[in-house]
């Protein structure tokens, strides 16, 4: 391996999701060379399920990290479509700020945030596994055998690692619609004598705006004074965009039912931990069976598309 074939840095972070972009950020803004290493740079920060940012417990993670000198904060109030206060009722202490962002514009002015921040590389790599010496990390080896040299390395890989995808009763690798998992870096893990779980996490399929009767959803306006995220915004100029919410019929979860052993969760074709809080409608027919309807709101995914990501 000649000496091209290596690269040095103070520190290296593996995946340019929300926590890899953070941490890659703060650590440059700290004064450390840092690398960003993702499999694509066109998915910096990509928002892969409901493109929101914040809700209970969340938004005050957010306004935490924006407190710590982080960007999220500032990147959704620029980029949001919708702002609104949740648990506003309620005492101050349960109030959660939660935005609905345009995913593409706060992915591309995110990307912009970490190619223009000073000490910060961001590069395009297939992270294959971990360098040590004398039982310390030393550093990562990426796909053409190249390493990284670095004195910590961060993982943030997200749902990359040996990472399979479910549609319905088709099983496919990938991290992401149309993107390869990563196995090098699990086989290392392993053998360095690391435990590995598997966890689940779900997505529904888009819906195009087109095919929607809005005069049948009641309409969801965000916030007339909306609140910003960060503490270094002054106030929220950008018009905002409506929300819709709708509901499941009977005769919709009929068709669930008749269809469970056809559904990954239910046919044993999944057997992974899910997030607590984020059931699946399937899900939600069969453990809250005595619900005639649940509610489902339709949340534009930005400014330049029609396509509307179905939550509840």
């Amino acid at each position: 391996m000649s000496s091209a074939d290596y690269y040095h840095f103070d520190v290296v972070i593996v995946g340019a999701g929300h926590a890899g972009v953070e941490a890659a950020l703060a650590s440059a803004r700290l004064g450390a060379k840092t690398a960003l290493l993702t499999m694509s740079c066109d998915t910096v920060a990509a928002m892969s399920c409901n493109p929101a940012i914040g809700g209970v417990a969340k938004g005050q993670i957010v306004r935490e990290i924006d407190a710590l000198g982080g960007e999220m904060g500032r990147v959704i109030d620029a980029t949001a479509i919708q702002f609104r206060m949740l648990n506003s009722s309620k005492g101050a202490a349960m109030h959660s700020p939660r935005a609905q962002a345009d995913k593409k514009a706060y992915q591309f002015l995110m990307k912009w945030k970490t190619e223009q921040q000073e000490h910060l590389s961001l590069r395009q790599e297939l992270v294959e596994g971990l360098e040590t010496n004398d039982g310390k990390i030393s550093g990562v080896r990426v796909s053409g055998n190249a390493v990284y040299r670095a004195n910590a390395v961060i993982l943030t890989t997200g749902t990359f690692l040996k990472a399979v995808m479910h549609t319905g009763e088709n099983k496919t690798e990938g991290g992401r619609a149309g993107e390869k998992a990563a196995h090098g870096m699990s086989a290392c893990l392993l053998n360095l004598g690391f435990e590995l779980q598997r966890f689940k996490t779900g997505t529904p399929a888009r819906i195009n705006g087109r095919t929607i009767d809005f005069s049948r959803c009641r309409v969801q306006p965000g916030d007339p004074d909306p609140q910003p995220f960060s503490f270094l915004t002054e106030r929220i100029t950008q018009p905002q965009m409506d929300c819709y919410l709708t509901d499941t019929t009977a005769e919709v979860h009929e068709l669930i039912r008749n269809n469970l052993h056809r559904a990954p969760m239910y046919s044993g074709q999944i057997e992974s931990t899910g997030p607590r809080y984020c059931p699946s409608i399937e899900d939600k027919v069969v453990r809250f069976a005595d619900k005639s309807s649940h509610q489902i709101f339709l949340e534009p995914e930005g400014r330049q598309t029609l396509e509307y990501y179905c939550n509840g």
